[in-house]
């Protein structure tokens, strides 16, 4: 098989007919993978939730600033006007060699290519207490069972912790969302613990400094450099022997290759994911193109949702081409910048070694999400389609575009500060 260098787009494949194409995982990956196949293909889509979701803005559901059924769209009628069929079950096992799948329901499905888009399950690194006494924080149910159970506990006048085990983004984005909601209330306090020795590991350090200078005004105790060693009803146990009192334990300490991965030999080392070549083929089933959070490039990428995006994109691309034996074309990277919400009281923008800090970069964020919900499901339904649509020309226009095109358009704002390299 070629591998096509540089841009392929002007190359159009010869799909032969009665191929069939399964997408495995219907959110950013697998959703978009579907929306980029022609009517022409042959395609089914597998995915055990009737509804995508939008992750990065589950967060804003423990505020209340979004609701759970405006992260959701319906992946059946998505799927449905894109010309594909979509089954609502469980992938159990994925035959590389027999191009079979089994699902939960006993049903099998053969295919001619596969694009495996599973994402990642919540990892507990085997630490005792942790499945059983913290509450985790990947999906919209998630977030909505932290809701009612902060709403229940916040009616109680005793003092109480609530402690963020994961200082990375999604933890965060928790945090400053309970901060936002919670702050003004003196009896409740916040504690995140993170095994790296800076907040946001991976990215600037004047992250990890802005975010202890905002958080002195309030009750909020920060534990890098530690360990959990266990979790109890009562609290958390870290390996310094320290023991933080906990109401309710919020687990967003980092992801864990689905079982199903390695039970397919699509990952062969232990601690990794599913190995792909550049073109996102997998490097031991060539009928496989695995994306999103599941794949792990030569050169590794962060797994958020931009990246996820795209790589959908070049696997449906490439899927239709390997069926056609013609050549592949390479994943790159998007050069998209990263925004990061700590709730009302500041969003961040990073781009490499920039960080720049602003209220108004929330426009940018809400843009983002407004935008992609528009465009993925046009039809009339959506709660407030005139006034969402208005929101995303206004900050796609004044705050999107100009982040990407340009950093330094943004030091016009009026609150907007560069965080200086430490």
């Amino acid at each position: 098989m070629k591998i096509c260098s540089g841009d392929c787009s002007n190359i159009r494949p010869m799909i032969p007919k009665h191929k069939s194409i399964l997408i495995i995982g219907a959110n950013f990956s697998g959703l978009t993978a579907a929306l980029q196949l022609p009517k022409t293909c042959d395609v089914t889509v597998v995915d055990p939730s009737p509804n995508f979701e939008w992750i990065p803005g589950i967060h804003e559901i423990l505020s209340g600033v979004k609701t759970p059924q405006g992260l959701r769209l319906d992946r059946a009628d998505i799927i449905a006007r894109a010309g594909h069929r979509f089954v609502q079950d469980l992938v159990t096992r994925i035959d590389a060699r027999k191009r079979r799948v089994t699902l939960a329901g006993g049903d099998t499905l053969n295919f001619d290519a596969a694009i495996v888009a599973v994402g990642g399950i919540g990892n507990s690194y085997q630490i005792p207490g942790v499945d059983s006494h913290t509450w985790p924080f990947r999906t919209v149910a998630d977030s909505q069972a932290i809701e009612q159970r902060m709403n229940t506990l916040q009616q109680k006048p005793a003092p109480l912790q609530v402690v963020v085990v994961g200082g990375g983004l999604s933890g965060i984005e928790a945090l400053g969302e309970l901060l936002r909601r919670y702050r003004h209330r003196p009896e409740i306090s916040f504690a995140m613990v993170e095994a790296s020795t800076q907040l946001m590991p991976g990215f600037p350090k004047t992250l990890d400094a802005d975010l202890h200078m905002i958080c002195q005004e309030h009750r909020v105790s920060f534990h890098t450099g530690e360990s959990v060693a266990r979790v109890t009803p009562q609290g958390v146990w870290l390996a310094s022997g320290k023991r933080l009192p906990s109401a309710l334990t919020i687990w967003a300490a980092g992801l864990a290759p689905p079982p199903l991965l390695r039970e397919a030999k699509l990952i062969r080392s232990p601690h990794t994911w599913a190995a792909v070549h550049q073109t996102l083929q997998s490097r031991y089933a060539p009928s496989i193109f695995v994306v999103g959070d599941a794949a792990a490039l030569p050169k590794p990428v962060s797994k958020q949702a931009f990246n996820a995006i795209d790589m959908g994109a070049v696997a449906a691309y490439n899927v239709t081409r390997w069926l056609a034996d013609q050549s592949l074309k390479d994943f790159k990277p998007p050069a998209t910048p990263l925004l990061l919400a700590f709730g009302d009281l500041q969003t961040y923008m990073i781009a490499g070694k920039t960080v720049l800090a602003s209220k108004t970069l929330a426009g940018a964020k809400e843009g983002v999400y407004q935008l992609f919900m528009a465009q993925t499901a046009p039809q009339p339904g959506l709660q407030g389609v005139p006034s969402a649509l208005r929101r995303r020309r206004k900050s796609w226009k004044e705050l999107v575009v100009p982040g990407l095109l340009s950093l330094k358009d943004f030091r016009a704002t009026s609150d907007c500060r560069p965080l200086k390299l430490l």
